[in-house]
């Protein structure tokens, strides 16, 4: 349910050398919805990538993602090969180890999302949320996500629309709390992260609190990612899901590093 201003912590730390573009995703912050009806996938998204750096006219650029943008950028690479030069990805873990359940636990899976999604059909589709004070939502994003009221202040700059007597509401879309994974085996989606793929940095969060067995199924294809591609390494930094807002002084120096390097990142100094 992020929104662009989430990575301001980040990009103030790094260099102005380089060109920094940040989006809201359909459905967060200041960006309309997806039409209503259906739930919304992570390919969805993908193409959300594309019509965007359309826009821009790019022919090539730097990637660098929070969590499931993971799953989106690496589907965007295999699909549109050779528009990105270089990957990075912040705490890729946690949406990873949601594609275990695809293919392993396929009845689950689809309840989860699916049957869930249309049994509640209404209250999905709904764009009403309780009207808040500006205190009260800062109170809820420090509570809910352990910020400070300077970050949750930063993260809630692009969510919060006013409706008049001190009252905001958040322009989160419901719908979008459950973006559905992409239902492929675990060879596809392992093809899908390493095909084309360009020189890429994993930054891990060493705080990981997803659950098992799906913990253990993302972890496992880091590793192979680590050791099948001379191109593409990890290093775990200090923190937890939202180390890029919480610590962003701690994930800088690996980025920068790998940015200005010829994109194999000296794995002697992890």
């Amino acid at each position: 349910m992020d929104s662009a201003a989430t990575f301001l912590p980040l990009v103030q730390e790094l260099p102005d050398t380089y060109y920094y573009v940040a989006f809201d995703m359909p459905g967060h912050g200041k960006s309309d919805a997806f039409p209503p009806g259906l739930p919304v996938t992570m390919l969805s998204i993908v193409e959300v990538i594309r019509g965007i750096v359309e826009r821009m006219k790019w022919d090539s650029f730097v990637y660098l993602s929070h969590s499931m943008g993971f799953v989106i950028g690496s589907f965007y690479n295999l699909f549109y090969p050779g528009k990105v030069t270089k990957m990075v990805h912040l705490d890729p873990g946690p949406p990873l180890a949601l594609h275990y359940y695809p293919h392993h636990k396929t009845q689950y899976w689809y309840h989860f999302y699916y049957d869930n999604f249309y049994r509640n059909f209404p209250s999905w589709l709904s764009r009403n949320s309780k009207n808040l004070t500006y205190d009260e939502a800062i109170d809820l994003m420090v509570r809910n996500r352990s910020l400070t009221e300077e970050q949750a202040e930063a993260v809630l700059s692009r969510a919060l629309i006013p409706v008049g007597d001190g009252q905001f509401r958040l322009s989160w879309e419901a719908r979008m709390k459950k973006i559905a994974t992409v239902p492929v085996s675990e060879e596809i989606l392992y093809t899908a992260i390493t095909e084309h793929t360009p020189p890429t940095l994993f930054v891990l969060a060493s705080e990981n609190k997803s659950i098992q067995p799906g913990r253990q199924f993302a972890s496992d294809i880091l590793d192979k990612c680590n050791l099948m591609l001379p191109n593409c390494t990890s290093v775990t930094v200090p923190g937890g899901h939202d180390v890029h807002i919480t610590n962003p002084e701690v994930v800088v120096p690996h980025v920068v590093d790998f940015l200005k390097g010829d994109g194999v990142y000296n794995k002697s100094k992890l």
